[in-house]
């Protein structure tokens, strides 16, 4: 009778044992499947999260190409009282702002050439043109206002020793703005387009330019 009580007993030991071994192989189980939905979902969120990211880089590009900066117009007397006032706020250590920036970009050939004669002997012009000609490129470069569209539309009415930095300079300003150039390029004047086509070809259509292009 002993006997049979102690091995009833080691049955139902192991009995039990194989219980709890079922029932944890089956929480593993569970945990495992949760683990695996868990994962399945992280990686889902975050293909959505990359889908909207190249869906909003997308939106961006096409408002980027819908935008026409309005057109400037002014008489060169307001641009002349322009340049006065930034060099007045220069002087004054005043802070400038974009709009001022914007408001001593010539867009014109008459504008250019007052712009220009700034270089002509005289250090407080000189130093005028310099303060004004590096915020120009800076904030082209950066893309700040409409200063990206206004450098690119300067290609149409520059010459002499001018054009030959500008030829230089405007490309650092393209490359730092390639999406941008691309997509605004066409509300760019005849004139500018024309000039700027080899960089746009190379930059938006793949066509490497010749030697003659530079």
């Amino acid at each position: 009778m002993k006997n049979n009580r102690t091995m009833n007993t080691i049955i139902l030991l192991f009995f039990n044992l194989f219980l709890i071994t079922g029932c944890n192989n089956k929480t593993e189980k569970k945990n495992l499947e949760k683990e695996t939905v868990a994962s399945s979902k992280i990686e889902i969120r975050q293909e959505k999260i990359i889908d909207t990211i190249e869906n909003k880089d997308m939106l961006n590009v096409k408002a980027i190409d819908t935008i026409k900066p309005n057109k400037i117009v002014r008489t060169i007397n307001e641009y002349k009282t322009n340049i006065d006032n930034f060099s007045k706020k220069k002087a004054d250590s005043e802070l400038i702002t974009i709009k001022d920036v914007e408001s001593v970009t010539p867009t014109s050939e008459e504008e250019f050439d007052f712009y220009y004669s700034l270089t002509y002997p005289d250090i407080n012009k000189q130093d005028l043109y310099n303060s004004i000609t590096s915020a120009i490129l800076d904030n082209a470069v950066e893309d700040k206002g409409i200063m990206f569209f206004l450098y690119l539309d300067m290609a149409q009415f520059i010459d002499g020793e001018y054009a030959e930095g500008y030829h230089v300079y405007v490309e650092t300003v393209v490359f730092n703005n390639k999406k941008k150039f691309c997509a605004i390029y066409k509300h760019l004047s005849k004139d500018s387009k024309w000039i700027l086509e080899a960089l746009y070809k190379e930059v938006c259509k793949g066509i490497k330019r010749q030697e003659g292009d530079y």
